[in-house]
Protein backbone atom coordinates (compact mmCIF):
# COMPACT_ATOMS: atom_id res chain seq x y z
CA UNK A 1 0.00 0.00 0.00
CA UNK A 2 3.14 2.42 0.46
CA UNK A 3 4.24 2.20 -2.73
CA UNK A 4 0.66 3.37 -4.00
CA UNK A 5 0.35 6.54 -1.54
CA UNK A 6 2.60 8.38 -3.41
CA UNK A 7 1.18 7.88 -7.26
CA UNK A 8 -2.65 8.42 -4.99
CA UNK A 9 -1.26 11.67 -3.60
CA UNK A 10 -0.20 12.95 -6.90
CA UNK A 11 -3.66 12.11 -8.59
CA UNK A 12 -5.72 13.31 -6.00
CA UNK A 13 -3.77 16.75 -6.23
CA UNK A 14 -3.98 16.65 -9.41
CA UNK A 15 -7.70 16.14 -9.94
CA UNK A 16 -8.00 19.05 -7.08
CA UNK A 17 -5.72 21.70 -9.13
CA UNK A 18 -7.94 20.73 -12.06
CA UNK A 19 -11.31 21.68 -10.13
CA UNK A 20 -9.40 24.63 -9.11
CA UNK A 21 -7.97 25.63 -12.50
CA UNK A 22 -12.43 25.10 -13.71
CA UNK A 23 -12.73 27.37 -10.90
CA UNK A 24 -10.72 29.91 -11.73
CA UNK A 25 -11.40 30.28 -15.31
CA UNK A 26 -15.07 30.76 -13.68
CA UNK A 27 -13.89 33.54 -11.35
CA UNK A 28 -12.34 34.99 -14.74
CA UNK A 29 -15.60 35.09 -17.07
CA UNK A 30 -18.19 34.42 -14.40
CA UNK A 31 -21.20 33.23 -16.05
CA UNK A 32 -19.24 32.31 -19.05
CA UNK A 33 -20.69 28.48 -18.57
CA UNK A 34 -24.42 29.47 -17.97
CA UNK A 35 -24.23 30.46 -14.76
CA UNK A 36 -20.71 29.98 -13.79
CA UNK A 37 -19.55 28.94 -10.45
CA UNK A 38 -19.57 32.07 -8.90
CA UNK A 39 -23.00 33.14 -9.63
CA UNK A 40 -25.69 33.70 -7.51
CA UNK A 41 -24.62 37.06 -6.89
CA UNK A 42 -21.35 37.30 -6.17
CA UNK A 43 -19.62 40.07 -8.71
CA UNK A 44 -17.59 39.37 -11.30
CA UNK A 45 -17.31 40.60 -14.97
CA UNK A 46 -20.99 41.00 -15.87
CA UNK A 47 -22.26 42.07 -12.65
CA UNK A 48 -23.18 45.57 -12.20
CA UNK A 49 -22.40 48.11 -10.07
CA UNK A 50 -19.05 46.07 -9.06
CA UNK A 51 -16.22 48.78 -9.86
CA UNK A 52 -13.34 46.12 -9.46
CA UNK A 53 -14.85 43.88 -12.46
CA UNK A 54 -17.36 46.53 -14.73
CA UNK A 55 -15.88 46.41 -18.05
CA UNK A 56 -14.43 49.98 -17.88
CA UNK A 57 -11.82 48.08 -14.86
CA UNK A 58 -10.96 45.19 -16.96
CA UNK A 59 -7.95 45.09 -19.68
CA UNK A 60 -9.13 45.87 -22.97
CA UNK A 61 -8.69 42.34 -24.32
CA UNK A 62 -11.02 41.39 -21.20
CA UNK A 63 -14.01 43.65 -21.62
CA UNK A 64 -15.55 43.26 -24.85
CA UNK A 65 -16.52 39.56 -23.15
CA UNK A 66 -19.22 42.01 -20.98
CA UNK A 67 -20.95 41.93 -24.49
CA UNK A 68 -21.41 38.81 -25.02
CA UNK A 69 -25.11 37.80 -24.17
CA UNK A 70 -25.24 34.94 -21.11
CA UNK A 71 -26.71 31.95 -23.44
CA UNK A 72 -23.89 32.46 -25.95
CA UNK A 73 -20.57 32.03 -23.18
CA UNK A 74 -20.03 28.72 -23.15
CA UNK A 75 -19.20 28.45 -26.90
CA UNK A 76 -17.13 31.21 -26.20
CA UNK A 77 -14.51 29.40 -23.48
CA UNK A 78 -11.86 27.33 -25.41
CA UNK A 79 -10.13 25.43 -22.69
CA UNK A 80 -7.40 25.47 -20.13
CA UNK A 81 -3.79 24.29 -19.91
CA UNK A 82 -2.38 24.37 -16.76
CA UNK A 83 1.34 23.21 -16.11
CA UNK A 84 3.19 22.11 -13.24
CA UNK A 85 5.77 19.94 -11.69
CA UNK A 86 5.89 17.78 -9.56
CA UNK A 87 7.98 17.47 -5.81
CA UNK A 88 10.49 15.54 -8.17
CA UNK A 89 10.05 18.19 -11.20
CA UNK A 90 8.40 15.96 -13.40
CA UNK A 91 5.98 17.50 -15.54
CA UNK A 92 2.16 17.18 -14.89
CA UNK A 93 -0.28 18.94 -17.32
CA UNK A 94 -3.76 19.30 -16.75
CA UNK A 95 -5.89 20.20 -19.36
CA UNK A 96 -9.80 21.66 -19.60
CA UNK A 97 -11.83 20.79 -22.80
CA UNK A 98 -15.25 22.37 -23.12
CA UNK A 99 -17.77 21.24 -25.77
CA UNK A 100 -20.78 19.52 -26.44
CA UNK A 101 -21.57 15.40 -26.17
CA UNK A 102 -22.22 14.21 -29.42
CA UNK A 103 -22.13 10.43 -27.91
CA UNK A 104 -21.57 8.77 -24.78
CA UNK A 105 -20.97 5.21 -23.49
CA UNK A 106 -20.33 3.59 -20.18
CA UNK A 107 -16.51 3.27 -21.20
CA UNK A 108 -16.13 6.58 -23.76
CA UNK A 109 -17.13 10.16 -24.55
CA UNK A 110 -16.86 11.34 -27.60
CA UNK A 111 -16.94 15.70 -28.07
CA UNK A 112 -17.21 18.02 -30.39
CA UNK A 113 -15.29 21.05 -28.50
CA UNK A 114 -16.01 24.71 -28.78
CA UNK A 115 -12.89 25.10 -31.25
CA UNK A 116 -14.83 22.83 -33.45
CA UNK A 117 -12.78 19.90 -33.36
CA UNK A 118 -13.61 15.94 -32.23
CA UNK A 119 -12.16 13.69 -29.10
CA UNK A 120 -12.72 10.71 -28.13
CA UNK A 121 -11.99 10.29 -24.06
CA UNK A 122 -12.00 6.51 -22.21
CA UNK A 123 -13.89 6.36 -19.61
CA UNK A 124 -13.37 4.62 -16.54
CA UNK A 125 -14.18 3.86 -12.62
CA UNK A 126 -11.68 6.49 -11.77
CA UNK A 127 -13.24 9.16 -14.11
CA UNK A 128 -14.87 11.70 -12.13
CA UNK A 129 -18.54 12.36 -13.32
CA UNK A 130 -20.80 15.31 -12.47
CA UNK A 131 -23.86 15.16 -14.53
CA UNK A 132 -26.97 16.92 -14.26
CA UNK A 133 -29.05 15.83 -10.59
CA UNK A 134 -32.00 15.15 -13.24
CA UNK A 135 -29.72 12.63 -15.07
CA UNK A 136 -28.77 10.99 -11.84
CA UNK A 137 -25.20 10.79 -12.60
CA UNK A 138 -25.66 9.52 -16.30
CA UNK A 139 -23.98 11.32 -18.99
CA UNK A 140 -26.16 12.64 -22.38
CA UNK A 141 -25.79 13.55 -25.79
CA UNK A 142 -26.09 17.10 -26.53
CA UNK A 143 -25.36 18.04 -22.65
CA UNK A 144 -22.42 21.06 -22.55
CA UNK A 145 -19.27 19.65 -20.66
CA UNK A 146 -15.69 20.24 -19.79
CA UNK A 147 -13.70 17.38 -19.64
CA UNK A 148 -10.36 17.05 -17.25
CA UNK A 149 -7.56 15.34 -18.09
CA UNK A 150 -3.83 14.72 -16.58
CA UNK A 151 -1.25 14.65 -19.07
CA UNK A 152 -2.73 14.39 -22.42
CA UNK A 153 -3.91 10.92 -21.71
CA UNK A 154 -7.03 9.74 -23.43
CA UNK A 155 -8.99 9.37 -20.33
CA UNK A 156 -10.79 11.64 -18.86
CA UNK A 157 -10.28 12.13 -15.56
CA UNK A 158 -13.38 14.19 -14.96
CA UNK A 159 -16.47 15.19 -16.57
CA UNK A 160 -18.39 17.99 -15.84
CA UNK A 161 -21.63 18.59 -16.71
CA UNK A 162 -23.04 22.27 -16.88
CA UNK A 163 -26.94 23.08 -16.26
CA UNK A 164 -28.73 26.62 -16.69
CA UNK A 165 -28.87 26.35 -13.27
CA UNK A 166 -25.05 26.80 -12.94
CA UNK A 167 -21.76 24.93 -12.20
CA UNK A 168 -22.28 20.89 -11.13
CA UNK A 169 -25.22 18.60 -10.76
CA UNK A 170 -26.85 21.11 -7.95
CA UNK A 171 -26.09 24.61 -9.14
CA UNK A 172 -24.11 27.28 -7.97
CA UNK A 173 -24.95 26.58 -4.04
CA UNK A 174 -24.86 23.32 -4.21
CA UNK A 175 -28.63 23.34 -3.90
Amino acid sequence: MNRLRFPLSVAVTSLALVLVAIGVGGLLVNNALANGPFGGGMPGPWAAGHDGWQAKNLPPELAGLTDIPAGERFAHFRGVRVQLTDKNNQPLTADILPGTVTSVSSTSLTLTANDGSTHTFAIDDKTVIHARASAQNALSQNEKVVVATLNSSSTATAVIAFSPDGFGPHGPKGR
